[in-house]
Formats: C-alpha cells, structure tokens, sequence
C-alpha cells in the first residue's frame, strides 16, 4: 500500500510522456529540462536509474553557473526556469532512461523522464584536427545523420568543461549565413561546412559541429556530433602561401550575403575569389599565337604574289632590253649612211614593233622610213 501512494505521487510530481533525445558514440547532448518558477531555488540533479533514482550523477544547488561531475555538467538557469544536462563523451551503454529532477525537501521530488538513445556510426568523424594560420582562414566540413537534416545546424566553442556557445546556426538549406568572421552552409545533403576567416591565435581551441532538434520545445536538445579540434600557429611565409594556394569559390547563391577572403585546410591556405579570372600567363599565350600564325600567313601572301609576277616581269625586261638594242643598231646605221634596201626595213621596223608596249623612239622610226 506504501509503495503504490508513493508511486501515485511520483506520477502526480511530474512523471509523463517522456522526452526523446539520439546521441552519437563520441560525441555528447545538451538536454533541456523545465521546471515551475517557484522551484527556481530547489535544488537540481539528473536521475540515471529508473525509479526510485537511487543514482544521481550530477546534483547542484548552485545557479546560473555550470557544475562539473565527471562527464555531466548542470546549468540552472533560474531566468528561463530551466536547466540544462550535458553528457559528454557518449557510449551505447549510455542509452536508457533518464529524469530531470528538482529537489523538494521533505517532499516528492519532481521529475521529467528523458529516454536516452547512443548509435555507433563509423561514417561520422568523431573527432577532426584543422590547422590555420594567423591572418588566414579554415574550412571545416562535418557529416551528420539524415535524421537531423531538417534541423539547424550550428559549430560551437567549447570554453572550460560544458559550456559550449555559439552566435549563429543555420536554419535553411544551401544558402550562405555569415556571422562576422564565421560563415556556415549546410547543402541538405549531409554535410554541413564552415569557414572561420581573419584567423588569430586565440581561436584555437576545441570546437563542435552540432544540430538542434526541436531546441524551442519543453523537451529539446542539442547534440553534438564531431569534435573540431583548431590550432592556430603564425602566419605563413608569402614564398608558402603563393604556391600552394588551391582557389575554391563560395556559391552563386551566396555572393549577395557573404564574401570571405581566405579558407586553408591543413596546412595549406587558400583564397575566395566570387569572380573567376582569366589568367595573365593564359592571355599572352593566346596573343603571341595569334600573332605568329598572322605573320606566318603573310610570309606566304608576299611569296606567292612575287611568284605571280615574276614570268611578266621577265618578259617585259627581256623586251625592253632587245627593242633598246634594234634602235641603237638602226640609228649608228643611219648615221653612217649603210641603210639597208625597202626590204630589210620592212623586217627591222617589224622588229622594232614587236614590244607589247612600243615607245614613242619606235614611233619616231616608222615616221621616218615613211
């Protein structure tokens, strides 16, 4: 009879429909557990074993400041009447049953049951390193499950323990959103990918890719689901940089929104460019071809041209030649008086005649032998 009241109360304090949250071996969750503002001052823990919880691994009276113990941490938010669990480090053996509990002295607790579900997935990366260097950029890419692809995805940095904070998170598909130096795509096919700009040594540190699922409902979470591991050393040699510069250019799509200046991955750095240049080198080359088959044709106009007009150039000098000599040979004749008979004029004004082009000296001869 004493254990039915007291499970009888244990439904009226709280127990219900319990909450759903999928974790990813390696990875970890944030939970959201609300509760009534006048428990606001009662202490808070999450319960591991079913009821009665006799496990508790994490408990806290403190608020509005996070609380390590192990792989969990805790954060009362008494503005929000809410605190939020994180599970780190997550293993199938973590699945099961969980509550979100406030501490009533003297009192019923009340609790908010949470199932817990870890999948082994060898396709996501539990964990990425990406070098940078000051002054330049990283590009990181992260698989997620199908499962989260309509939710928001979002990379945080993660500072001490638990928290880990973020400014922005992608809401849409295959569209850019830029948060100062940050700039996030998700192309609804799996992968989501995010480019830190202007990099400086301080942003080193451990970072992860994540989705909220459902983050505005009573019973929301985060999980996270690789960890991005950035180490930012001192900026490249110029001689390093201009030659292994790989271009990669951000989408049509995005040009309006977002236009960062550099990306590298690993070791080597590289530059957004959102128009596509002709190279210089690629320009002279096509000039100077163009140029020497121009001058090549020429070359062989002029060849064939004097080839043309070569046999009549030769006739007609030929011709000259031998009328100039047939005049020379009358006039000395005539000088003398040797004039040959009415016949042999007949043959020499011939001769004289013959040129295509008679000169006016041939005219003068014939008007004399008349």
């Amino acid at each position: 009879m004493k254990t039915l009241l007291i499970f009888t109360l244990f439904l009226i304090s709280g127990g219900g429909e319990s909450g759903r949250v999928m974790g990813y071996s390696g990875g970890g969750v944030l939970i959201k557990c609300k509760y009534e503002t006048q428990y606001t001052s009662n202490p808070k823990y999450l319960c591991e074993s079913p009821w009665p919880c006799m496990t508790k691994p994490i408990w806290t009276d403190t608020k509005n400041e996070w609380m390590n113990s192990g792989r969990f941490s805790l954060f009362d938010d008494t503005r929000a009447a809410q605190f939020w669990v994180v599970i780190r480090e997550l293993t199938v053996e973590d699945s099961g049953m969980y509550k979100c509990a406030v501490d009533k002295d003297l009192a019923i607790d009340i609790y908010t049951p949470v199932e817990l579900k870890v999948e082994e997935d060898h396709q996501y990366m539990k964990s990425i390193s990406v070098t940078g260097h000051v002054g330049g950029g990283v590009n990181i890419s992260c698989k997620y499950p199908q499962s989260h692809s309509s939710n928001p995805k979002f990379l945080c940095r993660r500072v001490g323990t638990a928290d880990c904070s973020y400014e922005t998170s992608v809401k849409e598909s295959r569209r850019w959103i830029n948060e100062g130096k940050l700039y996030l795509h998700d192309d609804g096919k799996q992968i989501f990918t995010m480019i830190i700009n202007r990099l400086t040594e301080g942003d080193s540190g451990e970072y992860w890719c994540g989705a909220e699922s459902d983050w505005t409902s009573d019973h929301g979470y985060k999980v996270y689901i690789t960890q991005v591991n950035l180490r930012v050393t001192e900026e490249e040699p110029p001689s390093k940089i201009s030659s292994s510069s790989p271009s990669s250019t951000i989408p049509q799509s995005t040009k309006a929104t977002a236009s960062p200046t550099s990306i590298s991955t690993g070791n080597s750095s590289s530059e957004i460019n959102s128009s596509n240049e002709f190279p210089a080198s690629s320009v002279i080359s096509v000039v100077c071809v163009i140029l020497l088959v121009f001058l090549i044709g020429l070359i062989f106009m002029i060849v064939a041209v004097r080839k043309r007009l070569r046999p009549q150039d030769v006739d007609s000098t030929q011709g000259s030649s031998n009328y100039t000599d047939l005049v020379a040979v009358y006039s000395n004749m005539e000088e003398t008086g040797n004039l040959p008979d009415s016949e042999a004029r007949v043959t020499v004004y011939s001769s004289l005649s013959s040129p295509t082009n008679p000169s006016d000296s041939s005219q003068h001869i014939y008007d004399n032998d008349l």
